[in-house]
């Protein structure tokens, strides 16, 4: 069961990372969209978009609050 409880602890960590990077790049888009006088320097969200990179953040997202979870449950 406790296998079971740190699993749904990982997978709702997930979940709220991915909340969270949805209004983060929200608030990113929306500052970097606006128009400016001077000339910028483009920047290129697509290259952070690799799926390995994605895996990987994910994965560790998961570990952590799995990891998070069995800890507090296994100290009780």
């Amino acid at each position: 069961m406790i296998y079971v409880k740190c699993t749904l602890a990982g997978l709702l960590a997930v979940l709220a990372a991915a909340i969270l990077l949805v209004i983060v790049v929200m608030v990113g888009i929306s500052i970097a969209s606006r128009p400016s006088d001077a000339g910028s320097v483009g920047w290129d969200p697509i290259s952070l978009a690799r799926p390995l990179t994605w895996l990987v953040a994910l994965l560790g997202i998961f570990l952590v609050g799995f990891f998070w979870e069995f800890c507090r449950v296994r100290s009780n």
